[in-house]
């Protein structure tokens, strides 16, 4: 296949000690027009190869159908604050979320922001946080992607703005008080887009001028939200998005001051406000957690910690205060459990399920666990998402008196004559890993089947079941689809997370590695078969699978990746988000571990690579295109297969957050480009 030409350029660079040539670094840079129009040249190169399969317009009616079935537009998780309920959704034929209220969690809704009528052509994305009363709404709005958000705040009934905007960067995280009267929020305090993150906690008092001077708390860590109690006595900042703690506590009935709270950070610590005590799921003392209520004015001594729920064989997720009770998220063997219980922990009930399968507050199998909640509360019920591999994801409430679930959005679509199945590999160092098996109930599994391996296993982050939704179509022609439980994740609890993190990273591929072999030796499918898909964290995961094992695979896609860990610490964003999980360049102990196994640097010239598929977002600050610019040049240049290797960049696109129809279009392009290459077409059902 003849690719755009990238020129290698002589380029020598010197990290923690290590000195590596970097051929293709000047693909780094995207502000030069040499670079935009390669970049433009493998763009139109991917979407000709990609649309240019006989199959593409079948299979993209299928995808498009199936998102529609599914109900996809609309399922984000209503909120209630003081008497409204508040949602936002994707109308039929807009491109873009509208932000809508009622006085009733069924409706009739009414329209308060809407991004399509705000846009000027660009995809926009929006973090609102409306006040306890429900008559102000605080709003971070983003566009193209860039996470340069602008915080505003407006009078819902009337639209008056009262914020147009602060001084700081990155501005969001907004904790209003109970009075409606100001709020706490989180933003970068330096210009400099190239310079180091510095998040600093400030307070907008509404009706006076934005903020100027931050709260004199120093923030140990990229990441900070705060919360302030139903009560409005008592306010904590919570620090870190892997081992969440409460690291500072202020009294605000009086002159607030700040002092240091829980700053164990060695282990979780993510809870509520109850009273006078921060009642919270840790792991300390329990690695899959444990429930203790922690007395606010004595935080540093576990003596006067009480425990309420103890560590056992589930994952604890998250603790949820809803009036006088608790809801205690939970997994088990990566299905949801949700437990209620009084304030001294004792059960009293237990939320009824569809089915086995997986609860979020965002209707998708996804719980990032230092930061999500599985359930969302008001004063006496709960909202939350359901899904399952053939369930498509259901927004349910749940009332805590009375015991009902009532279906809120969602479709309630089920796909049938499927089976789901797990099977356990053997990692390198005789670690057990799971992977989840689905396809059809009629399929002949005596020969080997096209089989697309899907994972992440990165950020304390636990994958569990998850609607198939436009994999159905993969499913249907006869694919088997293998979800991998990997370490780095979070289905497992704390052990799990730390086996696949920082100088442990290896074995999340091992892990992959010992899944693929699995299924090959069971004669599931073989390497000329085999697939295998991940994005963002999963994006490292499949190009490393590509460098360390290429004869594993027949075709890879590897979606907003870093690809290069030696030169990460460029982009401050991207810095943040992942030296406390892979580890710092900078540092001669983290080093050698990094280019150990850091994609871009073990691409070996007169490899036979399978086929790849990059994909990346034209202004994602957190995983740039650079990464993959550079690796797909040098695979280009270096493979002696004839497999094609592809680079599609997306314009106005960051780490997520693009307009509808071009998530259904990266939905149905990735999938076209894997069924093509593993000789599967899509089926007509009768």
């Amino acid at each position: 296949m003849r690719y755009p030409g990238a020129t290698a350029r002589p380029e020598r660079n010197e990290v923690g000690g290590i000195v590596f040539d970097d051929p293709y670094q000047w693909l780094e840079e995207d502000g030069e027009e040499e670079v935009a129009a390669w970049q433009r040249a493998q763009d139109e190169l991917a979407r000709s190869y990609v649309h240019g399969w006989p199959h593409y317009d079948e299979l993209a009616a299928q995808v498009a159908a199936l998102v529609e079935q599914m109900d996809a537009r609309n399922l984000v998780v209503p909120v209630r604050y003081g008497r409204r309920w508040f949602r936002g959704r994707v109308p039929e034929g807009r491109e873009l979320m509208v932000f809508e209220t009622a006085d009733d969690v069924l409706g009739p809704w009414r329209m308060v922001l809407d991004l399509n009528e705000m846009s000027d052509g660009k995809p926009l994305r929006i973090g609102p946080q409306p006040s306890p009363d429900g008559s102000l709404l605080a709003y971070s709005i983003d566009a193209s992607g860039l996470e340069l958000p602008v915080l505003k705040v407006i009078e819902i009934d009337t639209g008056k703005v009262l914020l147009d905007g602060v001084p700081q960067r990155r501005a969001g995280g907004v904790a209003w008080l109970p009075d409606c009267s100001g709020f706490f929020y989180m933003a970068n305090d330096t210009d400099d887009p190239r310079a180091p993150l510095r998040w600093r906690l400030l307070f907008h008092r509404i009706g006076q001028p934005p903020p100027t001077e931050p709260e004199p708390v120093d923030i140990p860590h990229m990441y900070a939200l705060p919360k302030i109690s139903k009560d409005g006595r008592w306010a904590v900042l919570q620090v870190d998005h892997l081992r969440p703690r409460p690291h500072y506590l202020a009294r605000l009935d009086g002159p607030w001051e700040w002092r240091e709270f829980v700053t164990d950070a060695e282990h979780m610590y993510k809870g509520v406000l109850a009273g006078d005590s921060y009642v919270a799921v840790t792991t300390q003392g329990a690695p899959r957690g444990r429930l203790v209520r922690i007395p606010l004015d004595s935080p540093g001594d576990p003596a006067t910690w009480t425990e309420l729920v103890p560590g056992g064989d589930a994952v604890l997720t998250g603790v949820t205060l809803v009036g006088d009770r608790l809801v205690l998220g939970e997994l088990v063997d990566t299905v949801s459990r949700v437990r209620v219980l009084d304030l001294e922990g004792r059960r009293t009930g237990e939320v009824p399920l569809p089915g086995p399968g997986s609860v979020s507050s965002v209707a998708q199998g996804v719980i990032a666990l230092g930061v999500m909640d599985q359930v969302v509360g008001c004063e006496d019920a709960i909202t939350f998402g359901y899904t399952s591999y053939t369930q498509s994801p259901t927004v349910y409430h749940y009332s805590l008196e009375t015991g009902e679930r009532t279906a809120l959005q969602g479709a309630g679509h089920t796909l049938s004559g499927l089976v789901t199945s797990r099977v356990w590999a053997t990692s390198a160092d005789g670690t057990r890993v799971p992977c989840t098996l689905v396809h059809r109930a009629d399929l002949d599994r005596s020969r080997p089947r096209p089989t697309l391996i899907h994972g992440y296993g990165g950020f304390n982050i636990a994958e569990l079941a998850s609607y198939l939704g436009p994999l159905a179509a993969f499913v249907a022609a006869g694919g088997v689809y293998a979800h991998a439980h990997l370490r780095g994740g979070g289905e497992f609890g704390l052990p799990w997370w730390e086996g696949g993190r920082l100088h442990a990273k290896q074995n999340t591929f091992n892990d992959l590695y010992a899944i693929a072999e699995r299924l090959i030796a069971d004669g599931v499918t073989a390497p000329d078969r085999l697939a295998v898909q991940g994005a963002s964290n999963g994006g490292l995961l499949t190009a490393v699978a590509a460098t360390q094992r290429p004869e594993l695979w027949r075709a890879v896609v590897c979606q907003a990746p870093k690809l290069d860990l030696m030169r990460v610490a460029r982009d401050p964003l991207g810095t943040a988000a992942t030296l406390p999980e892979y580890g710092d360049p900078n540092d001669p102990a983290d080093a050698p571990v990094l280019m150990a196994y850091s994609p871009y640097h073990h691409v070996r010239p007169g490899t036979a690579f399978p086929a790849i598929l990059l994909e990346a977002g034209e202004n994602d600050p957190r995983c740039p295109a650079w990464h993959s610019r550079k690796f797909a040049a040098r695979v280009q240049a270096a493979t002696t297969a004839e497999h094609p290797v592809l680079l599609r960049v997306w314009s106005g696109a960051g780490h997520g957050g693009t307009s509808w129809s071009t998530v259904v279009r990266q939905q149905t392009d990735w999938l076209a480009f894997v069924m093509r290459e593993l000789g599967l077409t899509p089926v007509t059902e009768q």
